[in-house]
């Protein structure tokens, strides 16, 4: 496994800034990116730290780095899998994502925070209730439902 990305170590301190006290945090669509999980176990040790993804190869490679992985599908979700999070996030994903995972953040009552790419930013156009994440190299956009 390669050295982290300084852009996803500046995810994990965020998200760790925002939620030190997180009991459950889920990252929907790691892919094989699996560098935020790995700074947030160092980060919030006390954690519960999930990652979910539709694509079977990518679980099984982070399976092999010990981390906790499932295959799930955001527009048909194992909504037990999000239960008793404090916080859903995603990391650059499909805009037509966003609204079907802001839904299983609201069930759950978990916080939702999304790191999109800077065009989907303003082609999703995240307008009131979210909120932009203060913060000066990161672009997010965070919903809160707890």
């Amino acid at each position: 496994m390669t050295k982290s990305p300084k852009y996803f170590k500046e995810i994990a301190e965020l998200i760790a800034n925002l939620y030190p006290d997180a009991e459950k945090i889920v990252e929907i669509g790691v892919g094989s990116a699996p560098w935020t999980l790995l700074n947030l176990r160092k980060l919030l040790p006390k954690t519960i730290l999930l990652a979910v993804d539709v694509d079977q190869d990518s679980i099984m490679k982070l399976r092999e780095l010990g981390l906790n992985v499932e295959i799930d599908d955001i527009l048909n979700p194992r909504i037990e899998l999000y239960q008793k999070s404090d916080l859903i996030y995603s990391i650059r994903p499909p805009m037509e994502l966003i609204n079907p995972m802001s839904k299983v953040a609201e069930k759950v009552g978990a916080d939702i925070l999304i790191f999109p790419l800077s065009e989907d930013s303003y082609l999703y156009e995240f307008k009131s209730p979210w909120s932009k994440v203060d913060h000066p190299s990161l672009l997010a956009f965070i919903l809160k439902h707890g």
